[in-house]
């Protein structure tokens, strides 16, 4: 925490949100609308912002009865406690989601159809819970360039900082109130004064070990999300003296690959029934079984005697078959199959079970496949962890495969506690002035998590702190010495509205495309002799380094060689490629003609 009376501001907003995700994107684009001037900032470079929305599915929840989904809600929390008022306040905002949409984007929100009864349909009022979506198909990064257009069609009155991590909150130590933010900027520490409001919306801790290690409890887990949630946010609410709730919940999807596999490329196995069907199970540390392999993700809570909770994750798991069902993957047909033959590459061999619980460090997987074989040989059920009996075949010759897997984290809910105005309470409950949270970091969610909320809540939290960071505050002697340093070039946005201001000499054009994988457009120049093309220069990408990235100079090369855009797709790129051609193309009808 930074306070001290000769301090001198680099710059002075009227609200400073930090993170450029979905919330901060919410709350950067509400405040502006309120009339304020908003520095957005965020720890990622251009490209990779966008928090965790980035990822997500879009499906954002919806009802239209409140006393059965605020019921709904209660029966999630059991046997956690909740803030009424708080609850009380969201309920009556997500009835209102479909409005939202229609209202703050133009768009008619459809619904989704998945999960009809909601995550728990065995809940009381399961039906009240839907999921709506402004945009078309899911985890395509459509809703994330929803939210970040409509920043970026604020530039007028929203800065925009990237690679520019929070360090400190500067706080007034006799009235509490903060007063602004210490940004690690372009390499320097800077003091920004916020007249109006701060706005923590950075996010969980998902990449910090040391914290899913304490507030979780959690050994070893594999983040689905951001790189960038590292938990700077609860740093930042302890330092100003909040209090803290909600710290053990998180949400998983499955299973990850746990090494040798770039992060990117094979995210998650979630509900795969063909991939849990037949001889194959999943063990844990020791070799024996520890879940039910068959049974639906609910965001990785499994069912525990009438209840569903997280299971303590197993440090090294393992997904075991034989060599029938080794063959039956190899030869998989589904729509998974491209990422089930990717996933069996990294299979450990051994000729014999005792071979590979050698291999694997599990010194009772010869007991667990001999249960396993004594259930589906009884025919009788699955009295250990109630599998359905015909998923089960008894394994048979070898050779054994050993899939080396880990637990994911797909985002946390622990933040300092907020009331139902954003704001956030101290170790008494009382506001600390100026000080406001949105999206993950602190979110309402105690115990579990309900599919499509954490979209509606970043939805809600991200307008409602947003505007009452913008509402004008009582003016602050402190921000007074500002000396006039935002006139530095440095500290100007790193935003900008468009792409089009980029040079063509003659012979040249421009083109742009913004429909590529990433939300930073596609800019090309194109150069023309006579007819043909010599040459194709990418003036700015920010696509996936891996796919897109390694897909546009391959494309330039056989456009040149070939001349002519119609070149076949990279493999695993087509999104890319399809964009790039979308730029040349259009460069091409802008060449201006010497």
């Amino acid at each position: 925490m930074i306070y001290d009376s000769t301090l001198e501001w680099d710059a002075v907003y009227d609200v400073i949100v930090v993170g450029f995700g979905g919330a901060g994107a919410g709350a950067a684009r509400f405040a502006a609308d309120n009339n304020a001037h908003v520095l957005l900032i965020d720890a990622a470079p251009e490209g990779h912002e966008g928090g965790n929305t980035r990822y997500a599915g879009g499906a954002f929840a919806w009802s239209d009865n409140f006393e059965d989904l605020r019921e709904y809600y209660k029966q999630t929390y059991y046997p956690f406690k909740y803030d009424p008022k708080d609850l009380d306040a969201f309920v009556n905002n997500v009835l209102k989601m479909k409005e939202y949409s229609q209202n703050y984007f133009g768009i008619e929100a459809q619904y989704t159809g998945r999960r009809p009864k909601g995550e728990y349909p065995e809940y009381k009022h399961a039906e009240t819970m839907r999921s709506q979506s402004m945009t078309p198909g899911m985890y395509n990064g459509g809703f994330w360039k929803l939210l970040r257009k409509k920043v970026y069609e604020r530039l007028d009155k929203i800065d925009v900082w990237f690679e520019s991590p929070a360090q400190h909150l500067i706080q007034d130590p006799n009235t509490k109130t903060i007063l602004g933010v210490q940004i690690k900027h372009k390499g320097i520490n800077r003091n920004v004064a916020a007249k109006n409001g701060v706005v923590l919306a950075c996010g969980g801790f998902e990449n910090n070990q040391d914290m899913v290690q304490n507030f979780l409890g959690q050994g070893s887990l594999a983040p689905i999300g951001t790189l960038y949630n590292q938990g700077k946010g609860i740093d930042l609410a302890v330092e100003a003296g909040a209090r803290l709730w909600h710290m053990s919940n998180y949400d998983s999807h499955g299973f990850s690959l746990r090494e040798g596999v770039p992060r990117e490329k094979f995210a998650y196995m979630i509900n795969w029934k063909n991939l849990f069907n037949g001889s194959i199970f999943v063990a844990g540390d020791d070799g024996t079984r520890y879940y039910r392999e068959d049974e639906e993700d609910r965001h990785g809570y499994k069912y525990n005697h009438g209840n569903w909770i997280m299971p303590p994750n197993q440090n090294h798991p393992h997904i075991i078959m034989d060599q029938r069902q080794f063959e039956q993957l190899v030869n998989d047909d589904s729509d998974k199959a491209e990422q089930i033959k990717s996933l069996i590459t990294y299979a450990v061999k051994a000729e014999t079970i005792a071979e590979l619980a050698d291999k694997i460090a599990a010194p009772k997987l010869a007991e667990a496949v001999s249960d396993f074989n004594f259930l589906v040989n009884e025919k009788k059920r699955d009295m250990f962890l109630n599998r359905k009996i015909e998923t089960m075949r008894a394994f048979g010759a070898g050779p054994y495969y050993a899939i080396p897997i880990c637990h994911n984290i797909l985002h946390t809910h622990g933040g300092a506690r907020r009331n139902e105005n954003c704001e956030v309470l101290d170790m008494e409950n009382n506001v600390i002035p100026h000080l406001y949270e949105a999206g993950e970091l602190g979110d309402i969610f105690a115990t579990k998590y309900v599919g499509a909320n954490s979209i509606a809540d970043l939805l809600i939290s991200g307008k409602i702190a947003g505007e009452n960071a913008a509402w004008p505050k009582r003016k602050m002697a402190e921000v007074d010495v500002f000396t006039g340093a935002s006139e530095n070039p440095d500290l100007k946005t790193d935003a900008h509205a468009s792409s089009t201001d980029f040079e063509a000499g003659p012979n040249q054009g421009i083109g742009i495309s913004e429909n590529g994988i990433n939300d930073v457009p596609i800019v090309v120049r194109v150069t023309m002799s006579g007819d043909k093309i010599s040459q194709i220069e990418t003036l700015q990408e920010k696509e996936t380094p891996y796919l897109g990235g390694k897909a546009i100079p391959v494309l330039t090369n056989e456009m040149i060689e070939k001349q002519t855009t119609e070149v076949d797709a990279i493999s695993g790129a087509s999104t890319t490629s399809a964009a790039f051609k979308e730029a040349v193309n259009q460069a091409i009808k802008n060449v201006e003609r010497q």
